[in-house]
């Protein structure tokens, strides 16, 4: 009996729902055409990309968070990708919208339609071809193996025959490595790099330029040499867009590559002559955890006074002093900021061995440099004509700045008064060739400042971070 029940209930079920699908079946056929529909849409090739980017008045970027990609500095961007493209928005007339994401989410943002293009360390390889549309290869980067420095040098490829190589997929189209014990890992290459650096993997394959940023903030890090085949770094765009915002950006790359911006992008931020050498990387990292931490507060509240990167402030004082309070110079300067007694005097600084008030007098002075600069510098390029300026004197920088219009350069961009100042002067002890320097060296100790208090401090340092930022007056 109870069973008769239970089938009879069953049938009454079965009954209502037929009964609920053919009194309701023109809603749900409807409904179905719509989702089909937009589905449709969506996956169809997006006509007129171009136009809808230039429309709209911005490029929205996916780019990786990897400090040789782009970086921030006074909430600017900067970096060697970040650089090409704003050269590119430029070509464009259009802004940058930046999405910093992880280099393993860039293509599955990118397919989802959150961007418009997708940047960092992307290299030529099937994968990217097969989920996206790259662009033409615009730089062709040297490939090495990474190690541990103090341990055992691999001089070829067959010293790594049965070692595994830690790698991405963005490798694979590599001919010569196919004998090689790849290893599949997809984390971000800068913690394949600390892996290394901490002795938990023996190798990682990378790109050359990379491997050279990565040194600085990874002083045990060493290059083993270098692989013959090259590999293209592209950009991504969806492939559900049409080919016309691809051609336009193809275009733009073509004409950087005839003016080799590219390599001359890639030389400023990694090849430059004023690059650190082992020995002063070490130094940096051992004065980061000994005797920064007394002067880390002073430098958090004098730059946000000023209005100025904490960081920023912090990689001059080291290239100054190496953070003495007690320096000296022959020239006169004192103090760990380096004042001259006038610049001292007109910034009301009584002391120049006072810490807290050189390096509050520094920032409000790099802030009066940058609004005496040309009004047509913009940020970020004004930041660094103003550290310039700190070094060489406001009339040393004005003279390269016009020089380097003269020379039919863009003068409102660093990297063409830094290519003038030591033509302008004379090597090799100018003001010109020591500003160069300077910038150069400010620039490096400011990544490394940056990449040690976002990765490297243990817990108690961030702890204590956290309650500097917390005693800060409020900004005046």
């Amino acid at each position: 009996m109870r069973i008769k029940n239970v089938i009879s209930q069953m049938f009454r079920l079965a009954e209502s729902a037929i009964r609920f699908f053919f009194r309701h079946v023109e809603l749900i056929l409807v409904s179905a055409l719509i989702f089909l529909a937009a589905v449709q849409y969506y996956l169809r090739p997006q006509s007129q990309s171009l136009d809808q980017v230039i429309a709209s008045g911005e490029l929205r970027v996916l780019i990786a968070d990897e400090p040789d990609s782009q970086y921030m500095l006074n909430r600017q961007h900067f970096g060697f990708e970040y650089d090409m493209l704003s050269e590119l928005a430029n070509d464009l007339g259009v802004t940058l919208s930046l999405d910093v994401v992880p280099y393993g989410e860039l293509f599955t943002l990118l397919s989802s339609g959150a961007g418009d293009i997708a940047v960092g360390g992307i290299l030529d390889s099937p994968f990217v071809h097969r989920v996206s549309q790259p662009t033409i290869p615009w730089y062709q980067a040297k490939t090495t193996v990474i190690y541990k420095r103090g341990t055992q040098r691999p001089k070829n490829l067959k010293d790594l025959q049965g070692a595994e190589i830690l790698a991405g997929a963005r490798y694979y189209q590599l001919k010569e490595l196919e004998a090689l014990n790849l290893v599949d890992d997809y984390r971000s290459e800068y913690d394949l790099f600390a892996a290394v650096d901490m002795g938990e993997e023996r190798f990682v394959l990378s790109t050359n330029y990379r491997a050279l940023n990565a040194k600085h903030y990874m002083p045990y890090l060493n290059r083993s040499f270098i692989l013959p085949e090259k590999v293209g770094v592209v950009w991504a765009l969806p492939k559900r867009y049409d080919s016309a915002l691809l051609e336009r950006i193809n275009l733009f790359l073509e004409g950087a590559l005839e003016r080799k911006l590219p390599n001359k992008l890639a030389t400023s931020y990694f090849k430059s002559p004023n690059r650190l050498s082992t020995y002063d990387v070490l130094a940096i990292h051992r004065k980061i955890k000994t005797e920064f931490p007394e002067y880390e507060f002073a430098f958090r509240k004098a730059a946000r006074r000023g209005r100025l990167d904490w960081q920023l402030l912090a990689a001059m004082a080291y290239q100054e002093s190496r953070w003495s309070n007690e320096a000296k110079s022959p020239t006169g300067v004192r103090g760990i900021m380096q004042l001259t007694t006038e610049t001292a005097r007109s910034l009301g600084v009584d002391d120049r061995l006072d810490m807290s008030q050189s390096i509050d007098a520094a920032a409000r002075y790099v802030r009066e440099l940058k609004a005496q600069l040309p009004d047509d510098i913009k940020e970020p390029e004004r930041t660094w004509f103003a550290i310039g300026a700190y070094n060489a004197g406001l009339k040393h920088i004005r003279n390269a700045y016009h020089e380097a219009k003269k020379r039919g350069l863009d003068n409102t961009k660093w990297r063409s008064v830094r290519e003038v100042l030591p033509t302008l002067y004379g090597e090799p002890f100018s003001k010109g060739g020591q500003a160069k320097h300077y910038v150069d060296r400010v620039q490096i100790f400011t990544d490394i400042i940056r990449f040690y208090d976002l990765h490297q401090r243990d817990e108690v340092e961030l702890k204590r971070g956290v309650a500097v930022i917390g005693e800060l007056e409020p900004e005046e």
